[in-house]
C-alpha cells in the first residue's frame, strides 16, 4: 500500500511538471525549487485523485507559455485557483470568475501568438455549468478563444483571459466527480438522478450536495420532476458536517411549512443524495437546530432508509426474461423457468419482448408482423393487438402501457385496449427517423436512437406527461446528445437511473456493447458476443445479448457467458 501510494504521488508530480497525458501540454522539467507531493484521497478507485500541482510563472516566459501555464494551473483548485491568478495581473485576476462554467476540450488544443494575443483553438467535447450539469457537444465542435496580455515589470501577464475554466477531458477527469442529486418523478414514486460534476477540491462534498439540491433541478430536467423541498428552504447554517458517520443537515424555519407528505419526500432526496458519500452512516435533518419531525422513521436516518424509491426504478425480486423456440422463460439463478399463462407455450418465433415494471404482463413481436399482448398468469391467453405494422422497437411504460415505433418511425402510446396515440418528439433535426424509443424506468425521461445522414445517434429527451395517469397525450421534449464518439447505435436499454447500455460502434468499428455515463458522457466498451442484435439491462443484474446466431448471453464479471438459445430477452420496464 506504502509502495503504491508513493508511486501515484511520484506519478502526480511527473503528470503536472512535464504535461504528460490526454489534452496536457508538454512543458520544461523543472531544474530546480522543492519536490511537492501530490495527496491520495480516500482508498477506493471512486474517490482517489491525484492532486493537480500547479506552477507559477517563471521568468523569461513567452506569452504562448504563459497561456500555457495558465491553462494548466487551471485544474488546481486549491484557494480559488491562485496559482491560475498568478499569471494574470491583478486587475485581470479580479474581473476572472472561474466558477461560471467549465468548456471541455479534447487533446492539446493549438496556441498561435498574433501580437500580444494568444489564438486558442481545440475541439470541443462539453461544457460544465455553473450548477454542475455536464452537456456534450457535437462530433467536430471548436472551441476558440482569445487571450490578450500585457507585460509587468519586463514580464508578461494576461491581462484579459475567457470567463470560466478550459479544462481539458484529461484535467476533468482527474479534478471533478460525477454525483447525483435526487428529485422525484411526477407520481412521487420513484427518485430521479440530476447528475453534477463536482470538483474534488473545493467546499466540503455534502454541503455542495445539498447546496444543489435546495437550489431545484437543472433546467433541462425541471419540468419532467418533483421535489418536496418547500420555497425559501436553505441551510440554517452554510454547512453539512459529517462526523462520526452522521451528516448533519440543519434547515432553516422554512422546512416547517412542509406537511407529512412533503417531510418523507424532502428527508427521502435527502438521504438518497447522501449515501453517496462512503463516511455517511446516517443523516440527522434539524431546523434551526431542533429535530425534523418525519413520519414512519427515527432520527437520525439511516443511509439504508427508503428503499421504495429506489431510483434503479426496479422492483425486488425482478429477473430477465428470454423468448425462446418453446415459450417464454423467466431467467434466475437456480434456472430458467418457463413462465405462466399462454406465453410460456407460445411458439411462434418472437422477434422482440417486453415485459411491465411488475412483471405480470409481456409484449412481444412476431417475426411475421404481429404484435401480441398477455398476463404472465395461469389461464392468460395473448390476444393481437395489432396487425400490419412491423414494430421497430416496443418498451413498456410502466404497467399497463407500451410504447412502440412502427416502421414509419412514429412514436406511439399502445393501450391495452389497442388503441394507439401518437407521441411527439419536439425538437428532432429535420429528416431525422426515429429507430427505437425506450422510456426510463422512472418515466421521466427517454432513450431515443435516431438514424441520420451521417450515422445513427443516441439521444435522451425528457418526458411531457400533463397527467401521471393520461396515456393519450405524451410529449417527448427536447432531445439531447449524451455521449459524442459512437457513430453508430443499433440497439439500446436503460441499466441503471443514469446509464445506458447500447450496441453501437466506434467510426467503422465492429458492433460491441458499450455503457455510457448520461452524467459525464463517458463511454466504456464491454466486448460483446459475436454479432449482437439486441440488449436487456437492468440495475444490479447481468446484462443480456441476443446474437443472430440465435444465443442469448449474459456479462455480470465482464465476461460474456452463453446462458440460453433464444430470439428476444428483456427486463422488466
Amino acid at each position: 500500500m506504502m509502495r503504491t501510494a508513493f508511486m501515484m504521488i511520484v506519478a502526480s508530480v511527473l503528470l503536472a511538471g512535464c504535461g504528460v497525458g490526454s489534452g496536457s501540454f508538454v512543458a520544461q522539467v523543472p531544474t530546480d525549487g522543492p519536490i511537492e507531493q501530490g495527496q491520495l484521497v480516500s482508498n477506493t478507485s471512486a474517490d482517489q485523485f491525484i492532486r493537480v500541482i500547479a506552477r507559477p510563472p517563471r521568468a523569461g516566459m513567452t506569452p504562448s507559455e504563459i497561456v500555457q501555464g495558465f491553462l494548466e494551473s487551471s485544474a488546481s483548485f486549491d484557494n480559488d485557483h491562485a496559482v491560475a491568478r498568478s499569471y494574470l495581473t491583478p486587475e485581470a485576476s479580479a474581473g476572472w470568475d472561474p466558477s461560471s462554467g467549465v468548456s471541455v476540450y479534447d487533446g492539446v488544443p493549438a496556441l498561435v501568438e498574433a501580437g500580444a494575443a494568444v489564438l486558442f483553438s481545440a475541439t470541443l467535447n462539453g461544457r460544465i455549468s455553473d450548477t454542475g450539469r455536464y452537456t456534450v457537444e457535437d462530433p467536430g465542435a471548436e472551441l476558440q478563444r482569445s487571450f490578450f496580455l500585457t507585460q509587468r515589470d519586463g514580464e508578461w501577464r494576461l491581462r484579459l483571459a475567457p470567463s470560466g475554466l478550459l479544462l481539458s477531458n484529461f484535467d476533468v477527469n482527474r479534478a471533478y466527480r460525477s454525483y447525483s442529486v435526487y428529485f422525484f418523478n411526477p407520481s412521487f414514486q420513484t427518485l430521479v438522478p440530476d447528475a453534477r460534476l463536482i470538483p474534488v477540491i473545493g467546499p466540503a462534498l455534502g454541503t455542495t450536495l445539498i447546496q444543489r439540491l435546495i437550489e431545484g433541478p437543472n433546467d433541462w430536467l425541471r419540468p419532467a420532476v418533483r421535489t418536496g423541498f418547500p420555497g425559501g428552504v436553505t441551510l440554517a447554517v452554510d454547512a453539512v458536517p459529517i462526523e462520526n458517520g452522521i451528516a448533519r443537515v440543519n434547515l432553516n424555519a422554512s422546512v416547517a411549512l412542509a406537511n407529512d407528505a412533503a417531510r418523507v419526500a424532502l428527508s427521502q432526496q435527502i438521504v438518497w443524495t447522501l449515501r453517496q458519500l462512503p463516511k455517511v452512516q446516517f443523516v440527522d435533518i434539524t431546523v434551526n437546530g431542533a429535530p425534523l419531525s418525519v413520519p414512519g422513521t427515527s432520527s437520525p436516518q439511516s443511509r439504508d432508509s427508503w428503499p421504495n424509491v429506489d431510483p434503479g426504478g426496479l422492483a425486488r425480486g425482478s429477473v430477465g426474461y428470454a423468448a425462446t423456440g418453446s415459450g417464454v422463460v423467466r431467467l434466475t439463478a437456480d434456472g430458467n423457468f418457463t413462465v405462466a399463462g399462454g406465453f410460456g407455450v407460445v411458439d411462434a418465433g418472437l422477434s422482440k419482448l417486453a415485459v411491465s415494471a411488475d412483471s405480470r404482463r409481456a409484449i412481444a413481436t412476431t417475426t411475421a408482423g404481429e404484435i401480441f399482448w398477455g398476463d404472465l398468469l395461469v389461464g392468460a391467453v395473448p390476444q393481437p393487438l395489432l396487425t400490419g405494422t412491423e414494430a421497430q422497437s416496443i418498451a413498456f411504460d410502466g404497467r399497463t402501457n407500451a410504447w412502440i415505433v412502427n416502421e414509419k418511425g412514429v412514436v406511439q402510446t399502445l393501450l391495452s385496449t389497442g388503441e394507439t396515440f401518437d407521441i411527439e418528439i419536439d425538437g428532432l433535426e429535420e429528416g431525422a427517423f426515429v429507430q427505437a424509443v425506450v422510456p426510463s424506468r422512472d418515466s421521466t425521461r427517454a432513450a431515443i436512437i435516431v438514424s441520420t445522414e451521417t450515422g445513427s445517434v443516441l439521444l435522451i429527451a425528457r418526458v411531457d406527461r400533463p397527467s401521471p395517469a393520461n396515456a393519450t397525450r405524451i410529449r417527448l421534449e427536447k432531445p439531447i446528445r449524451v455521449e459524442s464518439k459512437l457513430s453508430s447505435v443499433v440497439g439500446l436499454a436503460w441499466s441503471s437511473a443514469n446509464t445506458i447500455a447500447v450496441i453501437g460502434s466506434e467510426t467503422a468499428g465492429t458492433l460491441q456493447v458499450y455503457e455510457i455515463n448520461l452524467g459525464r458522457g463517458d463511454i466504456q466498451a464491454q466486448g460483446s458476443p459475436t454479432d449482437p442484435v439486441s440488449i436487456a439491462a437492468a440495475p444490479g443484474l447481468a446484462t443480456l445479448v441476443t446474437s443472430a446466431d440465435g444465443s442469448i448471453y449474459e456479462n455480470s464479471t465482464g465476461t460474456w457467458i452463453g446462458r440460453i438459445s433464444g430470439t428476444a430477452t428483456a427486463y422488466p420496464g
